[in-house]
């Protein structure tokens, strides 16, 4: 498999990845960095969100026990245990002055390591020269570094220097949040070695509602995609958002390329689905419209009375969807679960899945729910079932229309050649799978090898 993806030391860069707080993204960065190794290459996490060492060793430990095997480090963590590499390239004191408070982050023993600007009232905060100081051993002020951007860069640059070192492996930043990559591309101070190549995944749709191809933009979105052409590679989870992107800014907007998140190994479910039982995989935020999969139930029972809808997924929405549920008559036929740290093998008795949200990157859940052979009911939406769904193994209805995902769904239940469908969705994820989708992203890998020579 050496060939999917050039050998090299992929440092995945976020600002967190925890597996409770970040659900698909994090799973997504992981397995990303965990096919990676399985392609032949090494493979490290790196995450700069301000947290204690036992808050990050409860992480890596979660992540370990999943079967993660991928080294993960912390800025804040090196930082406690070594930082020479910081006081080295730090200015000499006195910093200019920010008019900011700071966050002082301790060691385990409580000494002071760093301190960090309290940027507030500004969205771009990640950019600010706002000086971060760094502490000596002795607890004392040693030197400044003009802001986050200038501290992220100076550590991502030692540790692909270490990890190149250790490996004898050409190192590739993938980097893995759009403001982390604002920061790390920017004409700033203590700038990333030239010879580092940049490969930008995206994980999110650029659009505000009404989510068209000229839809207005959060302002996050527009700062970022006035860096894209900065990175060796950009790449996007659907054709149909690269796309959009393009019709929208030009096709020189980036290098871009479509690298989906992999289907996992279809999983041949040996047993019997229960029927009518029907799933969904997902936060119970607004964004996910868990409400009119409750109203599409709601009509689905009066023909299909054993319908069953489990849910499993927390969040703020949850009162008011169970309130909704008795309102609808049919609290009794929803089971909540709450947060599931493994939701996957809930799939292996579902006769299929639901996807209500207002908008994907992807939806990882469809190409999950594909590989248990589980037929996916989902609103067209932007972006990622339309694409996911394009070899079959499933039944797109237009976005927001109750009554069309009712009829789907109830199609799908009573269908008197539910292999067929079974079988559909099996094909789709292998078509969707570990080889296709690291093929894609080494293209991109490959074409920012050669953008750097």
């Amino acid at each position: 498999m050496t060939d999917l993806v050039p050998r090299a030391v992929y440092l995945l860069a976020a600002s967190r990845v925890d597996p409770r707080l970040d659900a698909g993204f994090a799973v997504a960065v992981m397995r990303r960095a965990r096919d990676l190794r399985r392609a032949g290459g090494e493979s490290a996490v790196l995450t700069v969100n301000v947290a204690t060492t036992s808050e990050n060793d409860r992480t890596r430990a979660e992540w370990a026990r999943r079967g993660f095997d991928v080294p993960f480090r912390n800025l804040y963590d090196d930082l406690r245990s070594d930082r020479s590499w910081l006081i080295e390239a730090a200015s000499p004191l006195p910093a200019p002055e920010s008019g900011y408070e700071c966050n002082v982050v301790a060691d385990d023993a409580g000494a002071p390591v760093v301190a960090l600007p309290v940027v507030t009232g500004d969205p771009a905060w990640m950019r600010s020269a706002a000086p971060v100081i760094v502490y000596g051993a002795s607890g004392e002020p040693a030197g400044w570094v003009p802001g986050f951007g200038a501290l992220y860069r100076t550590w991502i640059a030692r540790v692909a220097g270490e990890l190149a070192a250790a490996t004898a492996l050409e190192p590739v930043v993938v980097c893995e949040a759009r403001q982390i990559g604002e920061v790390l591309v920017a004409d700033a101070p203590l700038p990333l070695p030239a010879e580092l190549p940049i490969v930008h995944e995206t994980h999110a749709n650029h659009t505000l509602a009404p989510h068209t191809w000229d839809a207005p933009m959060a302002e996050a979105w527009t700062r970022w995609l006035a860096t894209a052409d900065r990175y060796d590679a950009v790449t996007w989870l659907t054709a149909t958002q690269r796309a959009d992107v393009e019709r929208r800014f030009g096709a020189d907007v980036a290098r871009s390329f479509v690298a989906p998140h992999p289907a996992p190994p279809v999983t041949r479910v040996a047993g019997p689905r229960v029927p009518g039982r029907v799933v969904m995989l997902n936060s119970l935020s607004p964004r996910k419209r868990v409400d009119h999969a409750l109203r599409a139930l709601a009509i689905v029972r009066a023909d299909v009375p054993h319908a069953h809808l489990h849910v499993h997924g927390d969040g703020s929405e949850r009162a008011a969807l169970e309130a909704l549920a008795a309102g609808l008559g049919i609290a009794d036929a929803v089971t909540w679960h709450g947060y599931d740290p493994e939701p996957l093998p809930a799939l292996e008795a579902a006769k299929a899945l639901m996807l209500t949200s207002v908008n994907e990157a992807q939806g990882l859940v469809v190409v999950e729910a594909l590989s248990y052979g589980v037929p996916v009911v989902a609103y067209d939406i932007p972006y990622g079932p339309r694409d996911m769904l394009a070899g079959g193994g499933g039944v797109l209805v237009p976005d927001g229309d109750v009554a069309a995902l009712a009829e789907a769904l109830r199609g799908v239940l009573t269908a008197p050649d539910r292999d067929r469908l079974r079988d559909q969705a099996y094909a789709a994820a292998e078509a969707q799978g570990f080889e296709p989708s690291l093929r894609a992203f080494g293209d991109a890998v490959r074409a920012a090898l050669g953008a750097r020579g």
